[in-house]
């Protein structure tokens, strides 16, 4: 019998398999794909620092993908903030995941691939494995790093904390891919897109809400890279059909040469990552940081916290609940809570329409911003910082309401960091009434 099966070969799979697997622990790794389909084929902008803080080495040239020399973000009515270079690395994720892959299996996980798991193997209200291809596998611990599906979240018992189904209204659609473009084309084609060379330029807000449409030219490889998101709900067209649409009407050329896309949950983390024998990692915990919708790096430090946590628990020989719970409350009490202060950009976004979003990019926000933001740094509140805004007030009551929206939200970032340190049903209701009070005092910006 496995000490830990870990269901799902990606970001958060791989780095908890190879990390456990270091600690001693006998490890197997289920992928419903096969090895070389591996990692998706699509660029993950991830930010810079998570590789010193987890003691990785950085990607090389062939995972890393070029980043603009500078950003720009428009409003739907032009308004716009520029910064030089920001503090993201550009993974493609069909060559790091598989170097993750390899590195794991170098430490002894054992990898079955083409393996689809169906559910959790119960033993009343404990996990002991999981079933897969009707076939049971036990062990002492399984993370669940399936992604949105939620191979073993979904079949949790129905009186578990841990929330099994994922709302619609949280779900993203995103699609990424590069499209080689013939050196003839591309004096005309940057004129029609209105993209100068090296600048990677972001609408924001384009479709209303929570929405992006980025393009960047590179020039060096003559390559287009497009990335779109927004929300599914009332969308009406996945995020590809848009870009397919959006290059034909635009007559842009070119051969797509890589990418793809899906769903992603955009929200806060689950409120409860663990029950009896079981632990959620990236997407199936919903760990997508909001302010740049990416998920990766928050994966990476689930998957090394997961692997301490399995040790150490295995150790005591206790996977309950309650042991488990230091998983939960190291995760909301660190990331969660960075998680749920920037998710104040989702609700805000969610509540401006096109004036609002000019109202935002034009008088609120500030280069500054842009950078700490994608950073996964809080944004500086100083007075100094509140000075740069005024010069260019013309909005008051705007402005005011963005302050009060940023200063709340750093209240609620404060109640995920006294998350209750032991499961207790009273305290984590108590909990949960005072995110909810924290949620209902964030303003609407619009």
């Amino acid at each position: 019998m496995h000490d830990l099966i870990v269901v799902g070969a990606g970001s958060a799979g791989c780095m908890a398999a190879e990390r456990a697997a270091r600690r001693g622990l006998r490890v197997l790794l289920l992928e419903r794909r096969q090895r070389a389909e591996v990692g998706h084929p699509w660029v993950d902008d991830v930010e810079e620092s998570v590789f010193a803080r987890l003691r990785m080495a950085p990607p090389n040239e062939e995972e890393a993908w070029p980043p603009p020399s500078r950003y720009r973000a428009l409003s739907p009515g032009g308004k716009a903030i520029e910064k030089n270079g920001l503090p993201l690395v550009g993974l493609r994720m069909d060559r790091f995941v598989p170097r993750l892959l390899d590195q794991a299996e170098k430490a002894g996980v054992e990898l079955r691939c083409g393996v689809s798991v169906e559910g959790p193997l119960l033993d009343g209200g404990m996990v002991r494995g999981v079933v897969a291809g009707g076939e049971e596998l036990p062990a002492s611990l399984v993370l669940d790093a399936s992604g949105l599906a939620g191979a073993v979240r979904r079949g949790l018992p129905e009186d578990s904390p841990v929330q099994r189904e994922i709302e619609e209204e949280c779900l993203v659609t995103a699609w990424r891919e590069h499209r080689a473009i013939p050196a003839e084309e591309v004096k005309d084609l940057l004129k029609r897109l209105e993209l100068p060379p090296g600048v990677g330029t972001a609408r924001l807000g384009w479709r209303g809400g929570y929405s992006v449409l980025s393009l960047y030219y590179e020039p060096r490889e003559r390559i287009l890279d497009i990335l779109v998101g927004f929300k599914l709900t009332g969308a009406g067209e996945t995020a590809g059909a848009f870009v397919e649409r959006f290059l034909r009407e635009r007559g842009v050329g070119g051969q797509r040469i890589y990418g793809g896309g899906g769903f992603i949950p955009v929200r806060r983390s689950l409120d409860v990552l663990v029950d009896h024998g079981v632990m959620l990692a990236g997407d199936a915990a919903c760990m997508v940081l909001p302010a740049h919708g990416s998920g990766v790096a928050s994966a990476l430090e689930a998957g090394d916290l997961a692997a301490r946590t399995a040790a150490e628990c295995l150790e005591r020989g206790d996977t309950s609940r309650e042991a488990l719970w230091g998983y939960c409350a190291s995760w909301q009490r660190g990331r969660g809570a960075l998680m749920a202060y920037f998710d104040f950009i989702r609700l805000l976004s969610e509540t401006l329409d096109e004036r609002g979003m000019d109202r935002l990019i034009g008088y609120a926000m500030t280069p500054l911003d842009l950078e700490v933001g994608m950073a996964a740094r809080t944004l500086p509140l100083r007075p100094g910082d509140l000075l740069r805004r005024l010069k260019g007030l013309r909005h008051p009551l705007f402005l005011a309401r963005f302050a009060a929206l940023a200063r709340n939200s750093m209240i609620l970032k404060k109640v995920y960091e006294r998350y209750p340190l032991r499961w207790d049903t009273r305290e984590l209701e108590l909990w949960r009434a005072e995110v909810g009070r924290a949620i209902h005092r964030l303003p609407r910006a619009a």
